[in-house]
């Protein structure tokens, strides 16, 4: 007499595998999203960090934010940022947001202001996370003048 498997039970090996891959896969994906998100945030507050570190040592704002931070230099040639000069700003992707979050330096005669302008709306998941981490309400942050005490 032969020894081998019968038909109902590869059916119920198949059947358990198929239940353990569908608690598995969406979890493994939230971990993935999890990492993203921990990860572009660190990249927000290193490009904040940067960017008042630079303008306290040298006392002003540059236009080109990728001077400012070495994090903003490699995100832009990772295709993940846009920088406009024209208005001292940076819009971030994160994501599939194409803008999800804009570092931007609003100068005036006598101060400099770091702020960041969150994208409304966005449905993106990883954005919106990253948003929530980030908190709006910490910026704007006073990079030169009057305002600051020394």
């Amino acid at each position: 007499m032969k020894k081998a498997f019968t038909m109902i039970e590869l059916i119920f090996v198949i059947v358990i595998i198929g239940i353990l891959s569908a608690v598995a896969i969406p979890r493994l994906q939230m971990t993935r999203d999890d990492a993203l998100i921990a990860n572009n945030s660190q990249y927000i507050v290193g490009i904040m960090t940067e960017i008042s570190t630079y303008s306290t040592a040298n006392g002003e704002s540059e236009n080109n934010l990728s001077q400012m931070s070495s994090i903003l230099r490699r995100l832009q040639l990772d295709n993940r940022v846009v920088i406009d000069i024209t208005n001292k700003s940076a819009k971030v992707k994160i994501g599939e947001d194409e803008a999800c979050i804009t570092i931007d330096i609003d100068t005036t005669s006598t101060t400099d202001w770091l702020k960041t302008i969150f994208s409304v709306g966005t449905t993106d998941r990883v954005c919106h996370q990253v948003q929530e981490f980030i908190k709006e309400k910490d910026y704007p942050l006073v990079l030169r003048g009057r305002l600051i005490k020394y």
